[in-house]
Formats: C-alpha cells, structure tokens, sequence
C-alpha cells in the first residue's frame, strides 16, 4: 500500500489550496456591522464564508502624515 503524503490527500478529497480572511465593514438597516469573510480555493472553486466579527476587526489604521 502507497503511503500518501498532505498534498496527494488534498488533490484526492478536495482540500482548499489556500484560504484568505479578510474584514468588511457593512451597512445592514442604518446599522453598521463588521464580517470576516473567508475565501478559499478549492479543487471544486471558490468558497465564501461571511460570519459576524467584532467591530474593533474592521478598523483601520490610519496613515501617519
């Protein structure tokens, strides 16, 4: 029996080739709310996953002047 190693797994079940997490600040009833939104690619396409994060994710800093 052939040993498999993580990257014949990946190509065989489907694993995601990489994921990136981002955050959005969004405008929902006049209510500002912050997502993570994961995005991976897969051997079947691209995946999104949006999910409630805590506001202080979506600040952004300020460039110095």
């Amino acid at each position: 029996m052939k040993k498999l190693n993580v990257s014949d797994v990946s190509s065989v079940v489907g694993g995601a080739n990489g994921c990136q997490v981002t955050y959005e600040k969004t405008t929902v009833n006049d209510v500002s709310i912050c997502q993570q939104v994961t995005t991976c690619n897969g051997k079947y396409g691209e995946t999104v996953t949006r999910a409630t994060a805590d506001s202080a994710s979506c600040i952004t800093a300020t460039p110095a002047a």
